[in-house]
Protein backbone atom coordinates (compact mmCIF):
# COMPACT_ATOMS: atom_id res chain seq x y z
CA UNK A 1 0.00 0.00 0.00
CA UNK A 2 3.10 2.36 1.05
CA UNK A 3 4.40 1.66 -2.41
CA UNK A 4 1.22 2.09 -4.59
CA UNK A 5 1.20 5.27 -2.86
CA UNK A 6 4.64 6.94 -3.25
CA UNK A 7 3.96 5.90 -6.94
CA UNK A 8 0.73 7.98 -7.16
CA UNK A 9 2.70 10.90 -5.73
CA UNK A 10 5.71 10.72 -7.81
CA UNK A 11 3.54 10.71 -10.89
CA UNK A 12 1.66 13.20 -9.72
CA UNK A 13 4.20 15.34 -9.18
CA UNK A 14 5.80 14.85 -13.10
CA UNK A 15 2.34 15.43 -14.24
CA UNK A 16 0.84 18.13 -12.06
CA UNK A 17 -1.58 20.79 -13.75
CA UNK A 18 -0.11 23.23 -15.70
CA UNK A 19 -2.20 26.90 -14.78
CA UNK A 20 -0.52 28.04 -18.44
CA UNK A 21 -2.27 25.38 -20.14
CA UNK A 22 -5.84 27.10 -19.21
CA UNK A 23 -5.60 29.82 -21.74
CA UNK A 24 -4.33 28.41 -25.13
CA UNK A 25 -3.22 30.54 -27.76
CA UNK A 26 -4.44 30.06 -31.28
CA UNK A 27 -2.90 31.56 -34.37
CA UNK A 28 -3.52 31.27 -38.02
CA UNK A 29 -1.13 31.73 -41.04
CA UNK A 30 -2.06 32.05 -44.56
CA UNK A 31 -0.06 32.50 -48.07
CA UNK A 32 -0.81 33.26 -51.48
CA UNK A 33 1.87 34.12 -54.74
CA UNK A 34 3.95 32.97 -57.18
CA UNK A 35 6.49 29.78 -57.36
CA UNK A 36 9.19 28.57 -59.83
CA UNK A 37 10.73 25.37 -60.28
CA UNK A 38 12.96 25.21 -63.62
CA UNK A 39 11.19 21.89 -64.33
CA UNK A 40 8.19 23.42 -64.58
CA UNK A 41 8.39 27.77 -64.81
CA UNK A 42 5.96 29.28 -62.70
CA UNK A 43 2.93 28.27 -60.58
CA UNK A 44 0.75 29.29 -57.73
CA UNK A 45 2.01 28.89 -54.02
CA UNK A 46 -0.70 28.37 -51.21
CA UNK A 47 -0.44 28.18 -48.06
CA UNK A 48 -2.12 27.76 -44.74
CA UNK A 49 -1.36 26.64 -40.97
CA UNK A 50 -3.63 26.78 -37.84
CA UNK A 51 -1.46 27.15 -34.60
CA UNK A 52 -2.33 26.42 -30.70
CA UNK A 53 -0.02 26.64 -27.94
CA UNK A 54 -0.24 25.93 -23.96
CA UNK A 55 2.28 25.90 -21.31
CA UNK A 56 3.20 22.48 -22.30
CA UNK A 57 1.72 21.72 -25.79
CA UNK A 58 2.32 22.70 -29.12
CA UNK A 59 -0.01 21.21 -31.26
CA UNK A 60 -0.69 22.49 -35.41
CA UNK A 61 -2.07 21.26 -38.97
CA UNK A 62 -0.17 22.79 -42.14
CA UNK A 63 -1.03 22.82 -46.00
CA UNK A 64 1.58 23.79 -48.69
CA UNK A 65 0.15 23.59 -52.25
CA UNK A 66 2.42 24.32 -54.84
CA UNK A 67 0.28 23.93 -58.39
CA UNK A 68 1.83 23.96 -62.20
CA UNK A 69 0.43 23.63 -65.62
CA UNK A 70 1.38 19.57 -65.26
CA UNK A 71 2.90 18.81 -61.83
CA UNK A 72 1.91 19.40 -57.99
CA UNK A 73 3.52 19.49 -55.23
CA UNK A 74 1.04 19.29 -51.80
CA UNK A 75 1.69 18.49 -48.05
CA UNK A 76 -0.53 18.33 -45.39
CA UNK A 77 1.42 18.21 -42.40
CA UNK A 78 -0.26 17.59 -38.77
CA UNK A 79 2.37 17.46 -35.95
CA UNK A 80 1.89 17.58 -31.86
CA UNK A 81 4.45 17.93 -29.57
CA UNK A 82 4.48 18.64 -25.41
CA UNK A 83 7.07 18.68 -22.92
CA UNK A 84 8.71 15.44 -21.61
CA UNK A 85 8.04 15.25 -17.64
CA UNK A 86 9.16 18.38 -16.18
CA UNK A 87 12.18 19.03 -18.23
CA UNK A 88 11.82 22.33 -20.02
CA UNK A 89 13.87 21.55 -22.59
CA UNK A 90 13.02 17.91 -24.25
CA UNK A 91 9.96 17.40 -25.79
CA UNK A 92 8.04 14.09 -27.64
CA UNK A 93 6.61 14.89 -30.50
CA UNK A 94 4.54 13.03 -33.42
CA UNK A 95 4.04 13.95 -37.20
CA UNK A 96 1.39 12.71 -39.35
CA UNK A 97 2.04 13.70 -42.97
CA UNK A 98 0.22 13.28 -46.71
CA UNK A 99 2.21 14.37 -49.47
CA UNK A 100 1.74 14.32 -53.51
CA UNK A 101 4.99 15.74 -55.33
CA UNK A 102 5.20 15.12 -58.97
CA UNK A 103 8.04 16.99 -59.39
CA UNK A 104 10.49 13.70 -57.77
CA UNK A 105 7.78 11.21 -58.48
CA UNK A 106 5.96 11.13 -55.51
CA UNK A 107 1.81 10.15 -56.08
CA UNK A 108 0.75 9.75 -52.93
CA UNK A 109 2.40 9.67 -49.67
CA UNK A 110 1.54 8.37 -45.70
CA UNK A 111 4.38 9.25 -43.61
CA UNK A 112 4.53 8.90 -39.85
CA UNK A 113 7.29 10.23 -37.44
CA UNK A 114 7.38 10.16 -33.80
CA UNK A 115 10.63 10.31 -31.46
CA UNK A 116 12.17 12.94 -28.50
CA UNK A 117 13.02 16.44 -29.19
CA UNK A 118 15.76 18.85 -27.74
CA UNK A 119 15.12 22.73 -27.28
CA UNK A 120 18.96 23.84 -28.25
CA UNK A 121 18.37 27.31 -27.83
CA UNK A 122 15.03 29.41 -27.22
CA UNK A 123 15.32 33.32 -26.90
CA UNK A 124 13.20 36.40 -28.23
CA UNK A 125 15.34 36.32 -31.00
CA UNK A 126 14.83 32.96 -32.02
CA UNK A 127 14.04 28.74 -31.18
CA UNK A 128 16.72 26.19 -32.74
CA UNK A 129 15.40 22.71 -32.47
CA UNK A 130 17.18 19.19 -32.46
CA UNK A 131 14.88 16.04 -33.17
CA UNK A 132 15.23 12.25 -33.34
CA UNK A 133 13.24 9.13 -33.76
CA UNK A 134 11.74 6.30 -35.69
CA UNK A 135 9.44 6.75 -39.06
CA UNK A 136 7.92 4.86 -41.59
CA UNK A 137 6.25 5.72 -44.86
CA UNK A 138 3.89 4.41 -47.75
CA UNK A 139 4.40 5.74 -50.78
CA UNK A 140 1.61 4.18 -52.87
CA UNK A 141 -0.61 3.40 -49.87
CA UNK A 142 -4.23 2.68 -51.33
CA UNK A 143 -2.67 0.02 -53.78
CA UNK A 144 -0.38 -1.59 -51.39
CA UNK A 145 0.26 -2.34 -47.52
CA UNK A 146 3.89 -2.45 -47.99
CA UNK A 147 6.15 -0.16 -45.43
CA UNK A 148 9.20 1.64 -45.78
CA UNK A 149 10.97 2.30 -42.20
CA UNK A 150 13.39 5.13 -41.58
CA UNK A 151 15.82 6.68 -38.59
CA UNK A 152 15.02 10.12 -38.73
CA UNK A 153 16.12 13.23 -37.57
CA UNK A 154 15.72 17.05 -37.79
CA UNK A 155 17.24 19.98 -37.39
CA UNK A 156 15.12 23.61 -37.15
CA UNK A 157 16.16 27.13 -36.73
CA UNK A 158 14.47 30.65 -36.54
CA UNK A 159 16.00 33.88 -36.36
CA UNK A 160 14.28 36.99 -35.96
CA UNK A 161 15.81 40.52 -36.69
CA UNK A 162 13.95 43.97 -37.12
CA UNK A 163 11.82 43.36 -39.30
CA UNK A 164 12.92 40.93 -40.70
CA UNK A 165 12.83 36.83 -39.93
CA UNK A 166 14.29 33.71 -41.11
CA UNK A 167 13.77 29.91 -41.08
CA UNK A 168 15.25 26.82 -41.87
CA UNK A 169 14.22 23.08 -41.81
CA UNK A 170 16.20 19.70 -42.38
CA UNK A 171 15.00 16.58 -42.49
CA UNK A 172 17.18 13.65 -42.81
CA UNK A 173 15.10 10.00 -43.49
CA UNK A 174 17.55 7.01 -43.10
CA UNK A 175 16.08 3.95 -45.08
CA UNK A 176 16.97 0.48 -42.22
CA UNK A 177 13.65 -1.51 -44.33
CA UNK A 178 14.58 -3.70 -47.12
CA UNK A 179 15.23 -2.09 -50.04
CA UNK A 180 12.63 -2.66 -52.87
CA UNK A 181 13.10 -2.92 -56.58
CA UNK A 182 16.29 -1.51 -55.80
CA UNK A 183 15.15 1.84 -55.35
CA UNK A 184 16.56 3.18 -51.67
CA UNK A 185 14.24 6.11 -50.18
CA UNK A 186 16.78 7.42 -48.02
CA UNK A 187 16.65 11.78 -48.57
CA UNK A 188 16.44 14.76 -47.11
CA UNK A 189 14.02 17.29 -47.12
CA UNK A 190 14.77 21.35 -47.30
CA UNK A 191 12.81 24.56 -46.36
CA UNK A 192 13.98 27.74 -45.61
CA UNK A 193 12.96 31.19 -45.80
CA UNK A 194 13.20 34.76 -45.36
CA UNK A 195 10.11 37.00 -43.93
CA UNK A 196 9.98 40.76 -44.07
CA UNK A 197 7.13 42.63 -42.04
CA UNK A 198 6.07 46.02 -43.57
CA UNK A 199 2.74 45.81 -41.41
CA UNK A 200 1.80 44.17 -37.87
CA UNK A 201 0.22 41.17 -39.49
CA UNK A 202 1.57 41.15 -43.18
CA UNK A 203 4.55 40.22 -44.38
CA UNK A 204 6.69 39.17 -47.88
CA UNK A 205 8.31 35.35 -47.59
CA UNK A 206 10.47 34.63 -50.49
CA UNK A 207 11.96 30.54 -49.99
CA UNK A 208 11.96 27.45 -51.25
CA UNK A 209 11.38 23.84 -50.71
CA UNK A 210 13.04 20.77 -51.59
CA UNK A 211 13.63 16.97 -51.28
CA UNK A 212 16.73 15.23 -52.45
CA UNK A 213 16.80 11.63 -53.03
CA UNK A 214 20.47 10.22 -51.49
CA UNK A 215 20.61 7.73 -54.78
CA UNK A 216 20.58 10.71 -57.25
CA UNK A 217 22.69 13.30 -58.04
CA UNK A 218 21.86 16.77 -56.28
CA UNK A 219 20.02 18.36 -58.40
CA UNK A 220 18.53 22.14 -57.25
CA UNK A 221 15.85 21.87 -60.52
CA UNK A 222 13.81 19.98 -58.56
CA UNK A 223 13.72 22.66 -55.64
CA UNK A 224 10.38 25.03 -55.49
CA UNK A 225 11.40 28.96 -55.73
CA UNK A 226 8.54 30.58 -53.87
CA UNK A 227 7.62 34.48 -53.48
CA UNK A 228 4.48 34.91 -51.00
CA UNK A 229 2.41 37.62 -49.48
CA UNK A 230 1.54 36.46 -45.89
CA UNK A 231 -0.95 37.42 -43.35
CA UNK A 232 -0.84 36.36 -39.81
CA UNK A 233 -3.79 37.00 -36.86
CA UNK A 234 -4.63 35.45 -33.42
CA UNK A 235 -7.54 34.17 -32.75
CA UNK A 236 -9.92 34.59 -29.41
CA UNK A 237 -10.59 30.91 -28.98
CA UNK A 238 -10.45 29.51 -26.06
CA UNK A 239 -10.15 25.45 -26.41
Amino acid sequence: MIKQFLIFIIFSFLYAHDPLSINPEWTYYTRLGVVDASLESQGIATYGRLKRITGHMFMDIRFYGHFFKKDADLRIRQKTSRRFLKIPRLYTYNTLVYQRNTLVDVNLRYHYNQGLGWLIQKSKKGNMTLEAGIAFDNSDYLNTSQKTSYLKTGFTLDKDLPNFSTKLEMDYCHQFSEIIENTELTRFQFVGEIQWYFRNNTSVICGFTHEYPIHQSFNFKTASLFLTLAITNSLPWKI
